[in-house]
Formats: C-alpha cells, sequence, structure tokens
C-alpha cells in the first residue's frame, strides 16, 4: 500500500509540472498521507543559532499575505448543499469573489467590466482554435484520468494547454492596475479559500482515490473559462440556429439534425443548463470543421465580435458590505469604493508630480539651450560700421 501511495503522490507531482502555473497556484496542494519513518537514533545537539527573520509571503499578485485584510467577515465561496457536500460553481470563482470581497466596491465595476468582455473574447478564440481538443477533454479524458497511466496524463497535460489563460482573472486585474495588490491579493485568497475546501473535501471523502479525484479537479478547473464561453456561445446559437448555419455556409446532415434543435431560450438558470447540455450533444455530432465556422459565425453575427452578451455587469456588493462599517474596536475600515477613490488620488498626484518635474527639466533645457545661444554671440567679432558723419 505504501509503494502504491509513493507511486500517486510522483505521478501527482509530475502531473502538476504539466499545467500552467497560474491555475495550480490558486488550488490546495494535492493530498497525501504522512509516510511512516523507521524510528533513528537521537543526533548530538548542536548549537542553536538566532532565528533569522523570515521574510514576508507574497502571492502571485505581489500583496503581502499577513497585510490583507481577512479579519473582515466576508461570504465565503464554499457553501454546503443539502446533502452536506460542497456546492460546486457554475460561475468564475474569481468573479464571484469580486462580491465576497470586502476590499472592492461599486466603483472598480466600470474598470473591471472591460477585462471581462476581452477575457471571454480570447477565452472564445481559444476554444474555437482547440475545439477538437476541448471536446475530447469534456467527453471523458479527464473524467476517465487515473494517476496510474502516466501516458495518458502526459497526453492530457499537453492537451489542456491551448485552452488555459496565462493569468487568472484576479491577476489580470491587479496587473492592469485596475485592483491595488491588497484588493486582488484578497480576491486570491477568497478563491483559494474554495479550492482548499474542495481539496480537503475530496481527501476526506474519496481517502485513497483521493489523488484521481483531486487531480481531475485540478483539470477541469483549469479549462473552466474554456467551458463557459464554449456553454455561453452554443446558448447564444440555440435561438438562431438556421442563421448561424447559413452564416457559417455549412449544410450537411448533422446540422440539419441541428436545426431541429433551434428553440427560443429558456428564462431560468436550470432550465438554460439542461438547453445548453441537450444542445451539445447534437452539436457534437458535426465535425470539428463544421464546429468552428459555425462558433465562428456565431461571433461575427454580433454587433462587435468581442463582445458576448452573455456578460452582464457585475454586482460587487452584497448585504452585509457596507461603504463605511466600525469593526468591534472602533475603527473605521476602509471599504473598496473608498481604497478605490484613494488610489485614483494618488495615481493623479504622481502624474501631477511627473508632469512638474518634466516641465521643470524642459525649462532647465531650454534655458542651457539660450545661454549657450548668448555665449556663442557674445563671443563673435562686431560687424557694424561706424556712423557717417553726412
Amino acid at each position: 500500500m505504501r509503494n502504491q501511495l509513493s507511486t500517486l503522490i510522483a505521478a501527482s507531482g509530475l502531473a502538476l509540472t504539466m499545467f500552467s502555473a497560474n491555475t495550480l497556484a490558486q488550488v490546495a496542494p494535492p493530498p497525501t498521507k504522512p509516510a511512516e519513518q523507521p524510528q533513528a537514533a537521537p543526533a548530538p545537539a548542536a548549537p542553536v543559532a538566532a532565528p533569522k527573520p523570515k521574510p514576508t509571503a507574497q502571492d502571485a499578485t505581489g500583496a503581502r499575505i499577513g497585510q490583507l485584510p481577512t479579519n473582515i467577515p466576508y461570504p465565503p465561496l464554499a457553501n454546503k448543499g443539502p446533502d452536506g457536500k460542497i456546492i460546486r460553481l457554475k460561475e468564475l470563482p474569481d468573479i464571484l469573489a469580486l462580491r465576497s470581497n470586502p476590499t472592492v466596491g461599486p466603483a472598480s465595476v466600470e474598470k473591471i467590466m472591460p477585462v471581462l468582455y476581452g477575457r471571454r473574447a480570447r477565452f472564445e478564440m481559444l476554444t474555437i482554435n482547440s475545439l477538437d481538443l476541448y471536446w475530447e477533454l469534456t467527453n471523458g479524458a479527464i473524467d476517465n484520468l487515473s494517476m496510474g497511466d502516466l501516458k495518458g496524463l502526459t497526453k492530457i497535460g499537453e492537451m489542456v494547454k491551448p485552452l488555459v489563460g496565462k493569468t487568472t482573472l484576479s491577476e489580470e486585474l491587479t496587473n492592469r492596475g485596475i485592483l491595488t495588490r491588497v484588493q486582488g491579493g484578497m480576491n486570491k485568497h477568497i478563491v483559494q479559500e474554495y479550492k482548499k475546501a474542495i481539496g480537503d473535501e475530496i481527501q476526506v471523502l474519496e481517502g485513497d482515490d483521493s489523488l484521481d479525484s483531486f487531480m481531475k479537479f485540478v483539470l477541469n478547473d483549469s479549462i473552466m473559462e474554456s467551458e463557459l464561453a464554449y456553454q455561453a456561445l452554443l446558448a447564444e446559437m440555440i435561438p438562431q440556429v438556421d442563421a448561424v448555419a447559413a452564416k457559417a455556409g455549412v449544410n450537411s446532415s448533422a446540422v440539419n439534425a441541428l436545426r431541429g434543435s433551434q428553440a427560443p431560450l429558456a428564462d431560468s438558470p436550470a432550465q438554460i443548463e439542461q438547453q445548453i447540455n441537450a444542445f451539445d450533444q447534437h452539436f457534437r455530432q458535426l465535425s470539428v470543421n463544421e464546429g468552428i465556422a459555425m462558433l465562428s459565425a456565431m461571433r461575427e453575427m454580433r454587433e462587435n465580435p468581442n463582445v458576448s452578451p452573455f456578460i452582464k455587469t457585475i454586482d460587487v456588493m452584497h448585504p452585509r458590505k457596507t461603504i463605511m462599517e466600525a469593526n468591534k474596536m472602533g475603527v473605521i475600515i476602509e471599504t473598496g469604493e473608498e481604497m478605490d477613490a484613494k488610489e485614483a488620488e494618488k495615481r493623479k498626484l504622481r502624474q501631477e508630480i511627473k508632469a512638474e518635474r518634466a516641465a521643470a527639466e524642459q525649462a532647465a533645457k531650454e534655458a542651457e539651450e539660450q545661454a549657450k545661444k548668448e555665449a556663442g554671440a557674445s563671443d563673435e567679432p562686431t560687424t557694424d560700421k561706424p556712423e557717417s558723419d553726412d
């Protein structure tokens, strides 16, 4: 049993090196059991050196972990359902975390939305360009994964790469300066907290099989944005299959069968999910080229191909999130809106200082050039003629 466990842990480590660092950074480490170690004779005591101060840990956003306001109450993303298990999120955790994040206020929404549209457009294109890989991964390749199959694991690792973004949403918002390092770090913390809870639950429920389940969770999570983009494209296509097929210029028995699935989109999210799943079964009967043509045509039919109608304005507020709040010690807590305003004021001040410095440098340069001109003029011999006596 111990050898089998060691093999699985080694396989897990190998698999982790195959996938995007930004995805794995937000997922709990694979569940393991401590190995039994033989008792050794105690080593002779060594002189105790003075402890060196440890550097403050930082996350991928650059925020210092100890400086994140994790003590401010916020609704976690990990919530249990009627069966006692954590409800798996069907929306991107990084977006949902913005609502839970006590440091993000409504003032940030206007700057966040263009990034959401841009990311969705990028993941639409990633999924369309790698449609064959996406279909294979979501048609059993991940769900049937075994940690003992290193060859299959390597193959899936390569298949996943084209469908994974270079950064998470939280990291992109921080890199663009839309979220401060504290805001972005807090968002990442909330997402990590949810994924760690999932990892802990898998370990408890699955026991010796937890490594397989954990890796499947990592892989499915890594392609979540591609999956959401694909599903939204299908939902957009369902009411207008005929027009999309005509735009794409495709005509086959599979396409004609797909036309029969055209219907108005349902009202409730649960019904829409059922529609998408049923439609997807018919859609996958198309050839890869036909699927790519129809998904591409769906984008081209929009007023703006890069603006998905399924990206809605986010709501970052919840009943317990207030603009100003005093904690039990009477200390005023800054909310995201106030932090945004302060950051904007700081940026404005830095720009003003930069402009003043540039103006001063330009004035000094002009003064220097003028002085050189005057010095050169004084050195030139005079050519004035003497005045005539006439």
